[in-house]
Protein backbone atom coordinates (compact mmCIF):
# COMPACT_ATOMS: atom_id res chain seq x y z
CA UNK A 1 0.00 0.00 0.00
CA UNK A 2 1.35 3.56 -0.96
CA UNK A 3 2.24 5.71 2.12
CA UNK A 4 1.64 9.67 1.65
CA UNK A 5 4.26 12.38 2.43
CA UNK A 6 1.65 15.16 3.17
CA UNK A 7 -1.54 16.22 1.30
CA UNK A 8 -1.72 14.62 -1.93
CA UNK A 9 1.93 12.74 -2.32
CA UNK A 10 1.83 9.42 -2.55
CA UNK A 11 5.25 7.27 -2.32
CA UNK A 12 4.92 3.94 -3.54
CA UNK A 13 6.09 0.66 -1.45
CA UNK A 14 9.14 0.10 -4.20
CA UNK A 15 10.42 3.77 -3.50
CA UNK A 16 10.62 3.14 0.27
CA UNK A 17 12.48 0.14 -0.26
CA UNK A 18 14.79 2.04 -2.16
CA UNK A 19 14.86 4.73 0.26
CA UNK A 20 15.36 2.29 3.46
CA UNK A 21 18.07 0.30 1.45
CA UNK A 22 20.11 3.66 0.92
CA UNK A 23 19.79 4.34 4.57
CA UNK A 24 21.11 0.66 5.73
CA UNK A 25 23.92 1.20 3.12
CA UNK A 26 24.84 4.31 4.87
CA UNK A 27 24.45 3.50 8.02
CA UNK A 28 27.93 2.28 9.46
CA UNK A 29 30.15 4.96 10.03
CA UNK A 30 33.09 3.42 7.58
CA UNK A 31 30.55 3.26 4.54
CA UNK A 32 30.25 6.95 5.37
CA UNK A 33 33.14 7.60 5.72
CA UNK A 34 34.01 6.09 2.33
CA UNK A 35 30.90 8.21 0.76
CA UNK A 36 32.94 11.32 2.39
CA UNK A 37 36.14 10.21 0.54
CA UNK A 38 34.20 9.40 -2.99
CA UNK A 39 32.73 12.63 -2.51
CA UNK A 40 36.13 14.37 -3.48
CA UNK A 41 36.48 11.81 -6.59
CA UNK A 42 36.93 8.10 -7.72
CA UNK A 43 39.26 6.06 -6.01
CA UNK A 44 40.96 2.30 -5.16
CA UNK A 45 39.55 0.01 -2.69
CA UNK A 46 43.20 0.27 -1.11
CA UNK A 47 43.55 3.83 -1.40
CA UNK A 48 40.13 3.74 0.74
CA UNK A 49 41.40 1.40 3.20
CA UNK A 50 44.78 3.71 3.98
CA UNK A 51 42.39 6.63 4.76
CA UNK A 52 40.18 5.26 7.19
CA UNK A 53 42.20 3.36 7.80
CA UNK A 54 40.58 -0.37 7.78
CA UNK A 55 41.85 -3.68 6.39
CA UNK A 56 41.39 -3.94 2.57
CA UNK A 57 39.01 -6.88 3.18
CA UNK A 58 36.52 -5.00 5.39
CA UNK A 59 36.87 -2.08 2.64
CA UNK A 60 35.75 -4.57 -0.17
CA UNK A 61 32.95 -5.67 2.34
CA UNK A 62 31.62 -1.60 2.90
CA UNK A 63 31.89 -1.13 -0.70
CA UNK A 64 29.84 -4.19 -1.57
CA UNK A 65 27.07 -2.55 0.64
CA UNK A 66 27.42 0.84 -1.38
CA UNK A 67 27.19 -1.24 -4.57
CA UNK A 68 24.02 -3.20 -3.08
CA UNK A 69 22.49 -0.32 -2.13
CA UNK A 70 23.09 2.05 -5.54
CA UNK A 71 24.96 4.87 -3.58
CA UNK A 72 28.45 3.75 -5.35
CA UNK A 73 29.77 2.54 -9.05
CA UNK A 74 32.86 0.93 -9.98
CA UNK A 75 34.55 0.93 -13.36
CA UNK A 76 37.68 -1.19 -14.51
CA UNK A 77 40.80 0.99 -15.88
CA UNK A 78 43.06 -1.81 -17.02
CA UNK A 79 43.80 -4.19 -13.71
CA UNK A 80 42.26 -1.67 -11.15
CA UNK A 81 38.99 -1.03 -10.16
CA UNK A 82 37.89 2.13 -9.14
CA UNK A 83 34.97 3.65 -7.25
CA UNK A 84 33.16 6.62 -7.04
CA UNK A 85 30.02 8.10 -6.02
CA UNK A 86 26.62 6.81 -8.43
CA UNK A 87 25.43 10.45 -9.04
CA UNK A 88 25.19 14.49 -7.66
CA UNK A 89 22.12 12.77 -6.30
CA UNK A 90 24.20 10.97 -3.97
CA UNK A 91 26.15 13.35 -3.10
CA UNK A 92 23.44 15.96 -2.20
CA UNK A 93 22.22 13.19 0.26
CA UNK A 94 25.74 12.45 1.77
CA UNK A 95 26.05 16.55 2.32
CA UNK A 96 22.89 16.50 3.70
CA UNK A 97 23.25 14.27 6.03
CA UNK A 98 26.73 15.98 7.29
CA UNK A 99 24.29 19.04 7.57
CA UNK A 100 22.00 17.75 9.16
CA UNK A 101 24.69 16.55 12.15
CA UNK A 102 26.71 19.76 11.97
CA UNK A 103 23.17 21.74 13.22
Amino acid sequence: MPSTDGPGVVISAAALAKAADALRGMAYEHRLQILVILRAGETTPSMLAAAIPAHPTAVSHHLRHLLDSRLVQRRRQGRRTLYSLRDEATARLVDEVLRYVQE
